[in-house]
């Protein structure tokens, strides 16, 4: 903090688009203080010492005045680019699945390190990764745990009984099992297993059983609820994901 109207701040790009002639409207996930909105003037000319830290995706430390109505960029540096991430269209899209879910989660000037970390953690091995998708689902599950919307995936919340088949209701967030209710979203005993997995880093016991392509896919339906339910509203991330002609 450089002063009253002034501010100094690591973060993420999560959003950024055009404003105005040659200006960018900026969105970045901050470390220190959550989600936080500039703009960027003359960030789109070619020559702007600013246009490299305000693209998307960037990790960056930010120099910002507040004005009378909006921070304005006054010098961005970056401090990683993530370019293995962007060579490769489905990271980059998988990428950008992540922004798109913090950019409807997040809340202005809250701190939520846990979450800022995991991402930088996620982008670092998305550049490498085979299995991008993976790292997605693993993201969206652990930042939804650190944001405190954790699902109740333990037991019927009825008769609290563990059962094979159950249903989740998105609305009140309860598991029931198939013996008290037969409405919600039919939810199976190996879904939430593997949720729970990913969840609580027990990645050996994916050995254990056999992960089709069919319970991956109801598990991202899953995630697309849930999400729509956290933001009340709808979620878009995957829909390019579906598009690609890529075996994600």
């Amino acid at each position: 903090m450089a002063g009253r109207n002034t501010l100094s701040v690591e973060g993420i790009v999560i959003l950024s688009r055009e404003y105005r002639d040659s200006d960018k409207s900026i969105i970045i996930f901050t470390k220190d203080r959550g989600r936080l909105s500039f703009v960027a003037k003359g960030a789109r000319k070619l020559n702007s010492k600013n246009r490299s830290s305000t693209d998307l995706l960037v990790h960056g430390e930010y120099q910002l005045s507040k004005g009378k109505a909006y921070y304005v960029l006054n010098q961005g540096q970056v401090i990683e680019g993530f370019m293995n991430i962007r060579k490769d269209l489905l990271k980059t899209s998988v990428a950008m699945t992540m922004t798109v879910f913090l950019n409807d989660v997040l809340v202005d000037n809250m701190s939520q390190k846990e979450v800022f970390e995991l991402l930088i953690w996620t982008f670092n091995r998305l550049g490498n990764t085979k299995d991008p998708k993976f790292l997605l689902r693993y993201f969206l599950i652990k930042s939804i745990l650190y944001l405190g919307h954790q699902p109740n995936l333990v037991a019927c919340n009825i008769c609290n009984i563990n059962s094979d088949n159950y249903f989740y209701q998105f609305s009140e967030g309860n598991l029931i099992c198939d013996s008290c209710t037969k409405e919600g979203f039919c939810i199976e005993a190996d879904l939430i297993k593997i949720y729970k997995i990913l969840e609580t880093d027990s990645f050996d016991q994916l050995k254990e059983f056999e992960v089709t392509k069919a319970l991956l896919e109801k598990l991202d339906y899953f995630l697309e609820k849930l999400i729509e339910h956290i933001t009340d509203k709808k979620f878009t991330g995957f829909d390019y994901l579906k598009k690609l002609t890529f075996e994600v």
